[in-house]
């Protein structure tokens, strides 16, 4: 079986706090988990550094750093998130034994700091107790034993007692849930038995020996003893000795199936398995905090992750979000899931299978070209190449489109010049893919005039292909574009807008933290009432454009925007949809009324976007 061991993520919302609990708490693997006794520690893990452990969290990006917080004092080395994390991946950091000496409760934590923009956040503490104090001073009772055992035990009476030779502890100074008591007759360990809450209640504890440990001790006479060890490993002295002399001669598979998000249909693409596909993990028979859940994806078994303690009732117990890592091992067909329960390092079911058709191919692998844009004109005073030039201008041009082996008989086309979409710009034909040769397609006229002059129109086109979802967008180009008419920002064009940003040059929540203000500094030939239209996009970290991040607002040029230039605020929300990835911004100058002047565009501003604080996994809207 196929096993990556890619990490799920746990889906949380995300609060902005200085302890944020959508960080997981950290984990001492020795550590006891459950209710009674959560966090108690080993005394044997007392004489050396601590292993503390954690993972990647879902919001971590290289560059990240995470350091131990011991009693809410960050302590220990600064450690740093690798160029190639994953998401719950392990990591570690170590409680050094200095820090151990103290008897009594103590709280582990992290921080975790995101440097783009200073952010920290303190993630839940794990319970850190120490236990140094033996129990059952200043001694040990005897075994008290059934009076059949007088005389030595016989076959008969073991028969009579059912089988089995029952003891009794009586309790003890320090008797605590948890305890473990160790029997020994002789040199032989016996059972063993963990005092319980009715345990308390009676006083005493009982313990039974079965007929085939009984046989398998022989039949000589035997010293037995026990031992109490509390749930830290601190020992006891041994009990009084009592002489017992004997005469004797012997997982469910029908777990409700994974919910995967029905947003994503029946089919999940390329853009869907990019952002990850969230899969629910339902109520299954006797779900208990700290079950461990195995997703399988396929045959790709993902990591461990343990049901947080309180929503083991709910209905459902567990949501994971499967990374594009996982999807992609499987990237064309039906893809079949489930899951299976662990607890104690024993299964306890597994889940019957759902499954979800996946289609992440796109019509094009090999990276497309940007397309190469030329004007017409015969006798213009430029036949420079993406350089639309006054004579041009009047004209159509042609986009030339370098060939690609991935080119299909019937692939569409489609043009973006600027704000200007020609949806069914071309389709590939037959001699295309027979030729092999560069695409030469015309542009019209009015898709130039409608958007403009400008010193960088981007200009890009997308292939799409009847029966596949997915879309292979090309770069971007950028277009000189200038007419006859003296033009707003003169003939050197528009600058474009200005952000404001972090030290480091971050479009950041600090300094943005109710939108991002986009300045439109005074250009020349600016007049009142142009209008001035500003246009801002947002792309993710692999550069696809995020639609809902899209942004324009218009304001017609008024007597103090001639002196002070005019700030246009994009809404908080546009900018955290973003998250982290790349904004534009550009704008678009258009005559006053009864002006003979064409639309002038503005540069390009790029920049790079990080909302995140470092607890998060995506920035919440």
């Amino acid at each position: 079986m196929k096993d990556s061991m890619l990490t799920p993520t746990i889906i949380r919302n995300s609060r902005v706090s200085e302890l944020d609990p959508s960080l997981l708490p950290p984990d001492i693997q020795g550590a006891f988990h459950d209710t009674d006794n959560f966090g108690l520690v080993p005394i044997s893990m007392l004489t050396a550094p601590i292993t503390v452990d954690l993972a990647v969290w879902d919001g971590a990006r290289p560059g990240y750093t995470y350091q131990l917080v011991f009693d809410t004092k960050t302590t220990g080395s600064l450690k740093v998130i690798s160029d190639d994390a994953v998401p719950g991946e392990p990591l570690t950091l170590e409680i050094e034994t200095q820090l151990l000496s103290r008897e009594g409760a103590h709280t582990v934590a992290y921080e975790v700091t995101n440097p783009a923009n200073q952010v920290s956040k303190t993630s839940p503490s794990f319970p850190l107790v120490i236990d140094k104090t033996p129990p059952g001073a200043p001694e040990l009772a005897s075994l008290q034993f059934p009076p059949e055992i007088d005389g030595g035990l016989t076959s008969a009476e073991l028969a009579a007692l059912g089988e089995v030779l029952p003891a009794h502890v009586a309790g003890y100074t320090g008797m605590a849930k948890h305890d473990l008591i160790k029997t020994y007759w002789g040199d032989i360990a016996g059972p063993e038995v963990v005092v319980s809450e009715s345990d308390l209640g009676l006083d005493e504890v009982t313990l039974e020996f079965s007929r085939d440990f009984l046989e398998s001790v022989g039949e000589e006479p035997h010293i037995v003893k026990y031992q109490v060890f509390d749930r830290a490993g601190n020992p006891s002295m041994l009990s009084n000795p009592t002489t017992v002399v004997l005469k004797l001669r012997d997982a469910p598979t029908d777990f409700p199936a994974p919910v995967i998000d029905s947003t994503v249909g029946s089919l999940i693409d390329y853009s869907e398995a990019l952002a990850g596909v969230r899969v629910d993990i339902p109520h299954f028979p006797e779900a208990s905090a700290f079950d461990s859940i195995r997703l399988y994806w396929g045959e790709t078994r993902m990591t461990s992750i343990e049901i947080p303690p309180g929503d083991e009732s709910n209905a459902i117990v567990l949501s994971l979000r499967v990374p594009y890592g996982t999807i992609n091992t499987f990237p064309e067909g039906v893809v079949q899931i489930r899951y299976e329960v662990w607890r104690a390092d024993q299964i306890v079911g597994s889940s019957l299978t759902s499954t979800i058709n996946v289609f992440l191919t796109r019509p094009v692998t090999e990276p497309l070209t940007a397309i190469v844009v030329q004007g017409t004109s015969i006798s213009g005073p430029s036949n420079e190449d993406n350089f639309i030039d006054e004579e041009d201008y009047e004209l159509s041009a042609r986009g030339i489109i370098e060939w690609n082996n991935d080119f299909q008989t019937g692939d569409d086309i489609e043009l973006c010049w600027g704000e200007q979409i020609v949806s069914q710009w071309y389709q590939i034909k037959s001699t295309d893919v027979s030729s092999s040769r560069d695409l030469n397609i015309p542009i019209g006229n009015e898709i130039i005039k409608a958007q403009g002059t400008g010193a960088e129109i981007p200009v890009s086109f997308k292939v799409s292909r009847p029966g596949n979802p997915n879309i292979a967008n090309s770069p971007l180009q950028l277009v000189v574009v200038r007419s006859k008419e003296e033009l707003p920002g003169g003939t050197a064009g528009l600058e474009g807008p200005s952000f404001n940003l972090t030290s480091t040059g971050v479009l950041g929540p600090n300094e943005n933290p109710n939108g991002a203000d986009v300045t439109i500094a005074p250009y020349l030939n600016i007049v009142r009432d142009q209008i001035v239209t500003l246009t801002f996009k947002g792309f993710d970290d692999s550069n696809n454009l995020i639609d809902s991040a899209g942004y324009v607002e218009s304001r017609k040029i008024d007597d103090d925007d001639v002196i002070d230039g005019y700030v246009f605020t994009v809404p908080h929300r546009n900018v955290r949809t973003i998250c982290t990835g790349f904004a534009e911004a550009s704008f678009k100058v258009e005559p006053s009324e009864g002006s003979n002047q064409s639309p002038a565009n503005s540069k390009i501003t790029r920049v790079i976007v990080n909302m995140l604080d470092p607890a998060e996994i995506t920035c919440t809207i």
